[in-house]
């Protein structure tokens, strides 16, 4: 299959701290399922600014982080330089390309684990599949992978106020969906598509999560920041209308009585083992 571009997106470093801080700071239940111990080499996939990432690295004997965003690999090694964070390494990788690779997909990780990012990763049904047989070739015999992302209903609000938004704006429902830079899936499916590849899943989980956001821009910055393809569909000029509007639309169903915004996110998290 020929390769897209890089999805090296154009997040800011200082915007994704204001709207997406929250991230790393939930993160004790995965990190407890991935439970490093001091023998292990880990691969992170779509790794972001290492936050959560040294955190684990300081339990691992070795860490690869991996991530499409030039930006956010610069912050983190900013953050958490090499000659104080040896054992961490980095690298800027299409992880929807992770198979080409070869030197990571070398069957010797002990662990492979991605936090919040598989969601974007697994989006494109084309590469879907190759991601995960991926994911299993970088593992040896017994490895283990170990991963949260969306699952299905994730910010169901949101996806529904920004699809009316467009919509009211003159875009076609057709092209928002195509837009959609996210999949969610069920735990039934996200089930088949390890096992097909190759892994006998050991437990996998769906949480209900009502999470408030950070940022004094609310959900307006939380739909800037993780809705840019979406916003893309109008012109530059159009997309802070486009997001005042869905801001409107979800006034009563996100805004608690403080004033404070929570979105209804669903998480999906697994262990499943290299047989």
């Amino acid at each position: 299959m020929e390769q897209q571009p890089i999805q090296n997106t154009s997040y800011s470093h200082a915007a994704y701290s204001a709207n997406a801080g929250f991230v790393p700071l939930l993160t004790s239940r995965i990190t407890a399922l991935l439970a490093p111990t001091p023998a292990d080499r880990i691969l992170d996939i779509g790794a972001g600014d290492l936050i959560l990432t040294a955190k684990i690295a300081a339990h691992a004997h070795s860490v690869l982080a991996i991530d499409a965003s030039t930006e956010l690999i610069s912050a983190g090694r900013a953050l958490f330089p090499e000659s104080e964070h040896a054992n961490l390494s980095t690298r800027v990788v299409d992880c929807r390309y992770l198979s080409a690779q070869t030197d990571i997909v070398d069957g010797s990780w002990d662990k492979v684990f991605s936090n919040a990012a598989l969601h974007w990763i697994l989006r494109d049904e084309g590469t879907r599949g190759e991601v995960v047989r991926a994911v299993h070739g970088c593992l040896r015999s017994g490895g283990r992978f170990v991963a949260e992302m969306g699952g299905f209903g994730n910010i169901g609000e949101v996806h529904a106020a920004m699809t009316a938004a467009l919509v009211i704006h003159g875009v076609a429902v057709e092209e928002v969906r195509r837009a959609n830079p996210w999949w969610f899936p069920s735990e039934a499916g996200m089930r088949g598509l390890l096992e097909e590849a190759g892994f006998e899943v050991e437990m996998m989980e769906v949480e209900w999560r009502p999470t408030e956001l950070d940022g004094e821009r609310g959900v307006v910055g939380w739909m800037e920041m993780f809705g840019q393809r979406f916003l893309e569909l109008v012109e530059e000029g159009k997309r802070a209308e486009v997001s005042r509007t869905a801001e409107g639309l979800l006034q009563a169903a996100a805004r608690r009585e403080d004033g404070k915004w929570v979105l209804g996110y669903v998480r999906l998290r697994w262990v499943a083992v290299k047989k």
